[in-house]
């Protein structure tokens, strides 16, 4: 059932957990993170990157549909909305949380866009994610770590002034696969932010950085945790090994799709399992 993000983040908040919001790009990839929620009676939020399906639009309404065939509380949001076209169209495409994704302007300018499209989705019931501090990526970790850490104090201020209802932080996680370097991940920095911030705070990264430190992160106090790499590169690890394919077998690219998405959906459930939302559902069919 499609619900709003905030009222995920909101209960999971209140409950001492966290959320996986894996990224989709496709049918497939949406239906087995649905699957998943299902079987572990989770909630979920579907992560749409911009540029990851040609009519985000159109991908916005098909996810609509499948989310409301469900018994489970399912949230569509807007990964990385860096740009003003993108964060329109997820608005005309029924998604119920976009991230307005300003990290890299100056402090005043990403609060103002942020607060500019607050405006716009409050009275729309859309949620609305920032970004202050900016998460590394795998390749330049080592570079890029200290300098991106958000500071709690200046945090504070920037959602007072954006108005944001969730706020991805940097604590020394990094998108993708660590390449340079392994993830070490600030939890009094966590503890600080989880104490000065009054939304729900957003773990970027979860890919790599560690089942151990995610449980931990959400236990401190991360409500929403994105993945996406480790599931499509498990996925393809799956096909890779299934001994049809290591012997030359021509298995089509249809049987080759439910390899990958097998695998896919399996390092979900594992993540899901880690956030610690597993049995969360509330919606409950009626007697």
């Amino acid at each position: 059932m499609l619900v709003s993000m905030l009222e995920i983040l909101e209960k999971a908040k209140k409950g001492g957990y966290g959320v996986l919001a894996p990224n989709v790009f496709n049918e497939d990839s949406v239906r087995v993170c649905l699957e998943a929620a299902v079987e572990l009676d989770s909630p979920i939020i579907i992560d749409v990157l911009p540029n990851n399906h040609k009519d985000l639009v159109s991908f916005g309404h098909i996810i609509r549909q499948m989310a409301d065939e469900v018994r489970v509380p399912v949230a569509l949001n807007l990964d990385h909305g860096d740009s003003y076209e993108a964060c329109v169209k997820a608005i005309y495409g029924g998604f119920t949380g976009i991230m307005v994704d300003r990290a890299a302007l100056s402090f005043e300018e990403n609060a103002k866009e942020v607060a500019y499209f607050k405006k716009i989705c409050e009275p729309l019931g859309i949620t609305v994610e920032a970004e202050f501090g900016q998460i590394a990526d795998g390749c330049d970790y080592a570079e890029k770590r200290e300098e991106y850490l958000t500071d709690p104090d200046k945090a504070a201020e920037f959602v007072k002034l954006s108005g944001c209802d969730c706020l991805a932080v940097s604590i020394g996680e990094a998108h993708g696969e660590y390449t340079n370097g392994a993830p070490d991940i600030d939890f009094e920095r966590l503890e600080e932010l989880k104490a000065k911030v009054d939304v729900p705070l957003v773990f970027h990264g979860g890919s790599f950085s560690g089942f151990d430190n995610i449980a931990k992160c959400c236990q401190i106090g991360c409500q929403k945790v994105n993945m996406g790499t480790d599931a499509y590169n498990y996925g393809l690890q799956m096909l890779f090994e299934d001994g049809r394919y290591q012997a030359g077998e021509n298995i089509g690219a249809r049987m080759a799709g439910d390899i990958m998405w097998a695998g896919y959906k399996e390092r979900t459930m594992d993540y899901m399992r880690v956030t610690g939302s597993v049995g969360k559902n509330w919606i409950k069919i009626e007697d």
